[in-house]
């Protein structure tokens, strides 16, 4: 059998009643837990084969279940799991599509809701940028012809490229420097040990740069986008661009392997 719960640690929630001006009960009932205290040791198995050894079941919403590894947190949809495990969770297939329905329209408010502030901020912030232009394109002119494209490729040193919406990440990477691009988000325990360590390694050496890129959540355009399923994940890129290795978990040693090698040209 690969899944095992122990439900006298489940308790009931209904997070509905906290939002304000949704009456989501009269669409879904009961079909919200949290787990708490479960300890790690339950397995599940995915319909494609795919495994999940040793975790612990965080909480069980109506689309599918969320999960805590020894790495990291992944979301695993009901759709992938088997029949026999969509029986014992109880899902039911209409409240599964009223719930994906209430996300997407929190997750557009709260899209345009970034778009908003983020608008704010490039004004208040645009004419510092002009000031800084001419003083940059002074230093420039100082620097070596090599020293001088890799520092205008390099941009700033550690950078939120995304909140959730969908971004190119190629336009983002440092051509000439090494870019490493942290998947992760704030309610995500492992990420945020993680974080840290990898902005002071931007911070301290001039030949890396960190592109982060806030998921917020399991519905995302960005994490449809790139099919992120576990966080923190790490995708490490070379000097030319080219993707050298991805660390799905809190793995810095593998991370710094990999730096190592995108530095090499590998």
């Amino acid at each position: 059998m690969q899944w095992r719960l122990r439900f006298s640690s489940v308790k009931h929630y209904n997070p509905w009643l906290t939002v304000p001006n949704v009456k989501m009960s009269n669409l879904i009932a009961g079909v919200f837990f949290l787990i708490a205290g479960t300890a790690f040791g339950d397995d599940f198995k995915t319909i494609d084969g795919k495994e999940y050894k040793n975790v612990r079941l965080s909480r069980v919403e109506p689309d599918g279940i969320v999960l805590i590894t020894s790495s990291g947190i992944s979301k695993v949809y009901f759709t992938e799991l088997p029949k026999e495990v969509r029986e014992r969770f109880h899902y039911n297939e209409a409240n599964a599509a009223a719930y994906s329905s209430w996300e997407a329209a929190n997750q557009e408010a709260f899209r345009k809701q970034q778009a908003e502030l983020e608008r704010t901020l490039a004004e208040k912030n645009n004419k510092y940028w002009t000031d800084q232009q001419s003083a940059k394109n002074q230093h420039d002119k100082l620097l070596a012809p090599g020293a001088s494209a890799a520092a205008a490729d390099r941009g700033q040193q550690v950078e939120v490229i995304t909140h959730g919406a969908q971004v190119d990440i190629t336009k983002h990477l440092a051509l000439g420097n090494v870019t490493v691009v942290d998947f992760y988000a704030d309610w995500c325990g492992p990420c945020r040990q993680v974080s840290p360590i990898l902005e002071q390694m931007a911070k301290t050496d001039p030949e890396i740069v960190l592109r982060k890129i806030d998921i917020v959540d399991w519905k995302t355009a960005v994490v449809r986008q790139y099919s992120i399923h576990s966080i923190p994940q790490i995708n490490v890129y070379n000097r030319g661009g080219r993707l050298v290795g991805t660390v799905v978990g809190g793995d810095i040693e593998k991370v710094k392997r990999y730096v190592a090698q995108a530095k090499t040209g590998g």
